[in-house]
């Protein structure tokens, strides 16, 4: 290697350390200039705070609480970061309220702010109904008129975006304020800072109790007849509020009305579009206004069908299309075809059910799961009836995702790659050769991101430790531009937890809980890109990443192939299958470089989407569901990977997505028959799937496609 001038290594010693801070982008809502819609800020006082919090602070999309320290007490600290406490310090309560806006930089991040005391009942659906039709670009303040044209705060105070601006820069106006009340002194505030009037608006409704009852009972005692009223039914605010009771029954009310109007505008929607289809050719469709099951939009969204019978199904996949009826498939088509019949015999009562004769399978995703089904069944005439049943599995529980948490691309990861056996000692070598170019390669790039690159070892003998260490000792020394620190892990021998768990949990013990671990296999190459998207998909007690990598077909069978087809064999073979096997051998195979890039195409490899080798997790989310693993163990099931750490869980996301910067070199893959059946018959997919494509083998095997061990 060419020596470099030591002028060029000192080129960049005058840089300071704040030019080789790590700067990560902004977000693309803060450029854009996109906020929230509403917050509600909350005077508070008594735990009805918590309350409204517990109610209210579910539909809107931030309530934020201000209360006075020496009046915080236990049930208080529930509000979590939702909460402000203050000292008064003889001032009043908008004098803090607006300097913590300020510090929070709340008015740069919402279009309306709604003021109230915690006495007061904020209706969250007529509220955001109401913001929906006004511009927040307007100086308008909302509320009920008291005294010179002041807002009551116990009403409730709306205030847009540029309003909360003036008040944030013109808070010094307010601070020398002197009123009977704090709620009083607010709404002189907003007067003398921002000189606008309360503006009355006939949808913003205030329903108080004082003039609406005769005052000697709770609200929640006076609901029957408050509901009687359509303006209560309307009310945008609530007061006075006397207990948790109130808020709670209030709550389940407006809920109960939001319901009901939902209800009236799907019906009356679901009757337009009745009154539309019946002036339009084609027939209603079910669910309404959508598409019909067989008519495609246009020839670009045609939706592709899976054909089965009682034995066997046909899925869209590149290598094998043919499957034994089996698994959830088995299950998912039993429940149909029970829902088919009892809907055949609700209407013809002396049809007998004799078979499945055929169906069709297809996932749409504006309907559902469809399915055709052909059915048969014996008249009263002992003749065989043919019934066609078209079903609609529709889509529930839809959840969209509104608050991802936070994520920096400057966390700091460890990676984890366990070696089983001795038959590990060599891919394990390789892949730290490719990790030592891969440093090289970026030399020019530093790295302040520090990764950690450990190596779990358990089943080999002292010799390959020996050569393994002295490998991590070489990486380390050259592989200072990207910060890298390496270790090796000897496993205790007798443990019978699988390699991969004991590595986790000696990794944990040593690095701690606060970290991002990637578990890799020995055979897996990945690019610098891979590594920045375990930090960003990677998200502690919200997200694990499981990414699919692109697995490398057999190296024998992609030469096998290449030499049959350049050297022009003659496709009508007399001989049997051993024989032309014999004649493949013959040919000098060359053999694997473990160093050259795995190219992502078609005749090399396939994106292996039942491959969960690799996954990427916090120590604390690991530590969290390790029990699951341990009761699997306990019954005498064997585990292939960690991914039923984590899937059927609800209360943590899985991300799940192709990945090109990951690659799996081809490997023998072995499936223990102690497997739970369906992890046993996704390693056979699995181990199927990457021995080459349906076309290379069948230009090698031709028709007698299960004898695949020659390849092994």
């Amino acid at each position: 290697m060419k020596e470099i001038p030591q002028s060029l290594l000192n080129f960049n010693a005058i840089e300071t350390t704040e030019d080789l801070k790590f700067i990560r982008s902004k977000f693309a809502a803060f450029e854009l200039g996109i906020r929230e819609k509403l917050i509600i800020i909350v005077f508070g006082q008594s735990s009805l705070s918590v309350a409204l919090n517990a109610s209210v602070g579910k539909h809107v999309p931030r309530m934020h609480f201000f209360i006075e320290q020496s009046r915080i007490d236990a049930d208080m600290t529930a509000l979590a970061e939702n909460l402000t406490p203050y000292r008064t310090n003889g001032q009043h309560t908008h004098v803090h309220v607006l300097n913590a806006i300020l510090n929070k930089s709340l008015h740069e991040n919402y279009d309306w702010f709604l003021f109230v005391p915690d006495t007061t009942f904020v209706n969250p659906f007529q509220l955001l109904e109401f913001i929906k039709h006004k511009s927040s670009d307007e100086s308008v303040v909302f509320g009920i008129p008291g005294g010179k044209d002041r807002c009551l705060l116990e009403a409730g105070i709306l205030v847009s975006n540029p309003v909360v601006r003036s008040l944030v820069q013109q808070r010094h106006v307010c601070a020398s304020i002197v009123a009977n009340s704090d709620d009083v002194a607010f709404a002189n505030c907003i007067a003398r800072a921002t000189n606008i009037s309360c503006q009355k608006n006939k949808k913003y409704v205030w329903w108080k109790t004082e003039e609406n009852s005769d005052g000697t009972s709770a609200i929640h005692d006076r609901i029957q007849s408050f509901s009687k009223c359509s303006r209560f039914n309307r009310s945008l605010t609530v007061s006075k509020l006397l207990s948790d009771t109130d808020v709670k029954v209030l709550h389940k009310y407006f809920i109960r009305i939001e319901k009901n109007r939902l209800s009236k505008k799907i019906d009356k929607l679901t009757k337009q579009f009745d009154g539309l289809t019946g002036n339009l050719s084609q027939s209603q469709s079910w669910p309404k206004h959508l598409p019909p099951v067989v008519t495609p939009p246009n020839r670009y969204q045609i939706n592709y069908w899976e054909y089965f019978t009682e034995t066997n199904i046909f899925k869209i996949e590149l290598n094998q299309n043919s499957h034994p009826l089996a698994g959830n498939d088995v299950l998912d088509i039993g429940e149909a075809v029970d829902v088919a019949k009892n809907l055949i015999k609700s209407k013809r009562p002396g049809l007998n059910f004799v078979r499945l004769r055929n169906g069709y399978r297809s996932f749409n995703p504006t309907r559902g799961m469809e399915y055709i089904l052909d059915l048969e069944f014996y008249n009263d005439f002992d003749e065989i009836e043919s019934k066609r049943v078209i079903l609609c599995r529709p889509i529930e529980r839809t959840q969209l995702v509104p608050h991802v948490p936070y994520v920096k691309e400057d966390t700091d990861i460890t990676l984890v790659i366990p070696v089983r056996n001795i038959h590990d000692v060599i891919p394990i070598r390789a892949f730290l050769v490719r990790h030592l170019r891969m440093c090289k390669s970026s030399i020019s790039q530093i790295d302040h991101r520090r990764m950690k690159l450990v190596i779990a070892v358990r089943g080999i003998n002292a010799i390959n430790i020996r050569r393994i260490s002295t490998d991590l000792n070489v990486l380390r020394q050259s592989c200072k531009s990207m910060q890298i620190e390496t270790g090796i892990l000897l496993l205790k021998p007798g443990n019978d937890l699988p390699v991969e768990m004991a590595a986790m949990d000696e990794a944990i013990d040593n690095y701690g809980q606060q970290v991002v671990y990637a578990l890799l296999s020995p055979h897996a190459d990945y690019q610098k890109e891979f590594l920045d998207r375990i930090r960003i998909n990677s998200i502690r007690h919200f997200q694990v990443f499981m990414p699919i990598p692109f697995a490398e077909f057999s190296p024998k069978l992609t030469y096998a192939d290449k030499m049959i087809t350049e050297k022009g064999y003659d496709t009508q073979y007399d001989y049997e299958l051993e024989k032309r096997m014999e004649k493949l051998n013959t040919e000098n195979v060359p053999s694997t470089d473990t160093m050259n890039p795995v190219r992502i195409h078609k005749t090399q490899g396939i994106f292996d989407s039942k491959d969960f080798s690799t996954i990427a997790m916090y120590g604390a989310d690991y530590v969290t569901s390790r029990h699951r693993l341990l009761k699997q163990i306990n019954r005498g099931e064997t585990i292939n990977d960690l991914s039923s750490l984590f899937l059927g869980q609800t209360d943590i996301h899985i991300l799940r997505a192709v990945e090109p910067s990951l690659k799996i070199r081809y490997h023998t893959r072995t499936c223990p028959t102690t497997l739970k059946k369906s992890d046993l018959f996704r390693c056979k997919m699995s181990q199927t799937r990457t021995i080459g494509s349906k076309s290379q083998l069948a230009n090698v095997v031709f028709n007698d496609l299960e004898d695949l061990s020659v390849f092994h």
